[in-house]
């Protein structure tokens, strides 16, 4: 044992040796090339500048260097140290220890050596020392740690081996490089995220959190709608959608103008935002036309959200239908008025006659002068329709004085005249003398007439209302047609004024009546037992009952001569 100590020390001396000798022999081979700094004493003492390993693959902890084991599958026997000094002279060398052995190499004139180390081994405890061989002395001293690595190793078992995190440039050491919650394995492999970078996208948002909300890690706007991710969350729209509230308008357009990305009804009018923009309404403004509608009613009611007055009647649409009125119809009742019109005049624009006249609110108004307001215009006791039927001015409060003297005197001449006529004092009286006088006869049966119009209208009015039932609906129709056919009054009245009897030809011409509508009134009478007609050659004799000639029923009827008139 005592045998192989000694043996070894002498091996070692005679290293030593060699090594001195080596040294010396370099450094006499450079005698010369360091004159300049020999040249005086007072040179800066030679120092270790920098000894850095040539073939580390990436740092580790504690100022370690990492080394591949193998490369190009071979295993690696020694690794280079490139070592630079300062204030280099001649007569220098740099040794590398590691694991009890020793390699030197002489330092150049310019101050730089490279070295290998001794083996592969014991290199986490490698110094590299500067010697000046010809003072034999240590100049300075470093230590250079190396530690070999598998490149299929991982050393933090971050699920990304060496040889891939040499690559992305991650720490080999530490399994979530970029510290942002995903370990670099997971990001490499999984997610295509940077591991040396918290947030790849530089959207604002880190990758794990983009990860867990459902965002791209690698885009930074998720969904394309103009907005960064980060801003989505920030407004709180969904960044993985474009349209949030689903109004038809990107996010991205919402932001940047006035309505809300996560409330597809900003103005709560009842109309879709995106919508909004389509028809031309305002967004932000529930009532665009400030008509006192909301714009989702409007659009509901077919009026113009847009339009204040969308039937152009001076009424507003919102005031319409606070009246009542048709919003969309110029004129709701369709009386020739206007709604505008009629609210200015104080009419009642949802009744076709306010006043009750009988005369349209716009016959009143625009026909003929006539307050719409009151059924008798000019105060004179006669409606204005009554006035309108005899053609009487119902703008003047005079009508009621010569229309009273003139009826009073028509009747007191026509009352002598038939005095006269039943008296015969008159019997030669002229058809167009009678015709007068039954002509004004007629007048006083047409004002009835008219007036029974009205009230038989009214009845039958009624009679069509749904509560009404069918009796009640046919006695008044029945009603009515009675009233309404005053034409057999007026041929008994005529009858009576020539004591019972008349040609039918006479009827005709009194009365300006066709021959046929004349014919038809006589039979209907006839069948009513009314009248008696009687056959005169070619002539028609018609009678009252009691006016009835004698020898009407003899075989000689025919011979029966015509009533002379008045007699």
């Amino acid at each position: 044992m005592r045998h192989r100590i000694v043996s070894g020390i002498c091996a070692l001396l005679l290293l030593l040796t060699v090594a001195s000798v080596s040294v010396g022999v370099a450094a006499a081979t450079d005698a010369g090339q360091y004159a300049e700094y020999t040249a005086t004493g007072n040179e800066t003492v030679p120092a270790i500048q920098s000894a850095e390993p040539t073939q580390a693959v990436a740092d580790g902890p504690n100022g370690t260097a990492f080394v591949w084991e193998q490369i190009d599958s071979e295993q690696v026997s020694e690794y280079r140290i490139a070592v630079t000094v300062s204030s280099p002279q001649e007569n220098l060398s740099v040794c590398a220890r590691a694991n009890g052995s020793l390699n030197c190499t002489s330092v150049g004139p310019n101050g730089t050596a490279t070295l290998t180390t001794p083996g592969a081994a014991g290199l986490d405890d490698l110094s590299i020392a500067l010697y000046n061989t010809s003072a034999d002395t240590t100049l300075d001293r470093q230590s250079v740690s190396l530690q070999p690595i598998q490149r299929a190793g991982d050393i933090d078992d971050d699920g990304l081996n060496n040889s891939n995190e040499v690559v992305q440039e991650t720490n080999l050491t530490d399994a979530d490089t970029d510290d942002d919650g995903l370990t670099d394995g997971a990001e490499v492999h999984q997610h295509g995220t940077v591991p040396t970078a918290a947030d790849t996208d530089e959207d604002g948002v880190g990758d794990r959190a983009e990860i867990q909300q459902g965002t791209d890690p690698r885009q930074g706007d998720t969904d394309g709608d103009g907005l960064s991710d980060e801003r989505e969350l920030s407004l709180g729209t969904n960044p993985t959608v474009a349209d949030t509230d689903g109004d038809g308008l990107s996010d991205q357009r919402e932001a940047s103008g006035k309505t809300d990305p996560t409330d597809a009804d900003t103005d709560d009018d009842g109309v879709a935002d995106g919508r909004e923009l389509e028809i031309g309404t305002n967004p932000v403004q529930a009532d665009t036309d400030d008509d006192e509608v909301a714009d989702g009613r409007e659009l509901a009611i077919g009026t113009d959200p847009t339009v204040a007055d969308t039937d152009g009647d001076g009424v507003t649409d919102g005031a319409e239908l606070e009246a009542g009125t048709a919003p969309t119809k110029s004129d709701t009742d369709g009386d020739g008025l206007n709604d505008g019109k009629e609210l200015a005049a104080g009419t009642s624009p949802t009744t076709v006659d306010t006043d009750g006249d009988g005369l349209s609110d716009g016959r009143e108004i625009s026909g003929l002068g006539t307050d719409p307001l009151a059924a008798d215009s000019d105060g004179d006791f006669l409606t204005d329709q009554q006035e309108i039927v005899w053609g009487t001015n119902p703008n003047s409060v005079l009508t009621p004085a010569w229309v009273t003297s003139s009826l009073l005197g028509f009747l007191i001449g026509i009352g002598l005249t038939v005095v006269s006529i039943r008296r015969g004092w008159v019997t030669e009286l002229s058809v167009a003398a009678r015709l007068f006088i039954y002509r004004h006869l007629e007048l006083d049966r047409e004002i009835i007439a008219v007036n029974r119009e009205i009230e038989a209208t009214d009845r039958v009015a009624e009679a069509d209302r749904p509560d009404v039932d069918a009796d009640t609906a046919a006695e008044a129709f029945e009603q009515a047609d009675r009233e309404l056919t005053p034409d057999a009054r007026l041929v008994k009245l005529m009858l009576q004024v020539e004591n019972g009897r008349l040609h039918q030809t006479d009827i005709v011409e009194a009365t300006d009546w066709s021959k046929a509508k004349v014919s038809r009134l006589l039979s209907r009478m006839v069948d009513d037992d009314e009248v008696v007609k009687i056959r005169l050659g070619r002539e028609n004799l018609i009678c009252l009952e009691r006016a009835k000639p004698a020898a009407a029923n003899s075989p000689h009827a025919g011979d029966i001569k015509p009533p002379t008139p008045g007699g």
